[in-house]
């Protein structure tokens, strides 16, 4: 019995597919979509020559994505790499929110940081820091390369 009726469900789906094919104009089908985007934002980091000793041999980066350009406000997105080396390919994704309620989507100001306290909040004396000069960007971007370059 339970042979007969998924063989009958199957000849009716066939059926239908076939009919809708038929009878479809081709304004009524669907068209085709563009895949989606992923939720991340890719790129390269350098590290200015000249801040080289400033980074130390065993660096905590931070690689950080806010939705404001003020620095006192908090990151949505921190991804944390100890002892990184550079360049570094790096990439964000919504797995990195820290930020309670936040989605990872519009636009961001993406910054790295190598702070050898490990603090995320505002510069403080002792980080280097570099920013997107192309600040903010959409996520799903790729190549956004950034050049630690500037000390506190």
């Amino acid at each position: 019995m339970a042979l007969g009726v998924l063989s009958l469900l199957i000849v009716l789906q066939a059926c239908g597919e076939k009919k809708e094919e038929k009878g479809a104009t081709p304004s009524a089908r669907a068209a085709p979509t563009a895949p989606t985007q992923e939720a991340a934002i890719s790129g390269t980091l350098k590290l200015d020559p000249s801040l080289k000793e400033k980074a130390g041999k065993k660096p905590l980066l931070m690689i950080m994505a806010s939705k404001s350009p003020d620095p006192n406000k908090p990151a949505i997105v921190v991804n944390r790499v100890s002892e990184a080396t550079f360049p570094y390919q790096y990439k964000l994704t919504s797995e990195d929110i820290t930020l309670v309620g936040s989605t990872f989507d519009g636009k961001v100001y993406v910054t790295a940081r190598i702070d050898p306290a490990g603090r995320v909040g505002g510069a403080q004396p002792g980080m280097i820091e570099g920013t997107y000069p192309g600040n903010p960007v959409t996520v799903g971007s790729t190549n956004v390369d950034i050049v630690i370059n500037k000390a506190y």
